[in-house]
């Protein structure tokens, strides 16, 4: 079991959803349909994005995109260990570049992790504008790179296994055990 995580914070400032929401149904050409499963916050390329709590980097890879096939770009993917319960949950963030960690690497709260890469580029994954997503996920995680959106009877995952992160982040540590 890793560092337990004392508090989390939102990975950006100021931290406002200005792209698709969490569970927002995304219906599009490419993606068909979907619910979303984190927050689309629209910045300016080079925004650093800082770890949202302590714990581990379990995922750290550019998955470049392209015109024909959009992709993450940069993802982050970090377990942390809730401070009360002994349960391992995940940050996701998606869409960077300049990656500051790699596999394996402990992270505080805070800690840089990477930037917001350029919109339509293929660091960003080749969505068209410069955003982060960011969510939350406590399923079962198998050591695969997580979905941004749920399509139905994919399969892949579960709406209940993500968190809406902005109210997760919030209450972090309030919840009565």
């Amino acid at each position: 079991m890793g560092v337990k995580t004392a508090q989390l914070k939102l990975p950006i400032a100021p931290y406002s959803v200005t792209g698709y929401k969490f569970g927002q149904r995304i219906r599009s050409r490419m993606i068909l349909i979907a619910r979303h499963l984190g927050d689309d916050i629209l910045t300016q390329p080079g925004t650093e994005v800082a770890c949202a709590g302590d714990g581990r980097v379990v995922w750290a890879e550019m998955r470049l995109g392209s015109e024909q096939k959009k992709n993450w770009g940069g993802i982050v993917i970090i377990e942390h260990t809730h401070k009360d319960t002994g349960a391992l949950f995940y940050s996701v963030y998606g869409h960077l570049y300049n990656l500051a960690v790699q596999d394996g690497a402990e992270v505080r709260m805070g800690d840089k992790i990477g930037e917001v890469a350029p919109g339509a580029s293929p660091e960003n994954g080749f969505w068209k504008l410069a955003h982060l997503h960011f969510g939350l996920y406590i399923g079962p995680w198998s050591g695969m790179v997580l979905p941004g959106w749920l399509r139905p009877f994919e399969g892949r995952t579960k709406l209940s296994w993500w968190q809406d992160p902005k109210p997760f982040v919030e209450s972090y540590g309030k919840e009565r055990t």
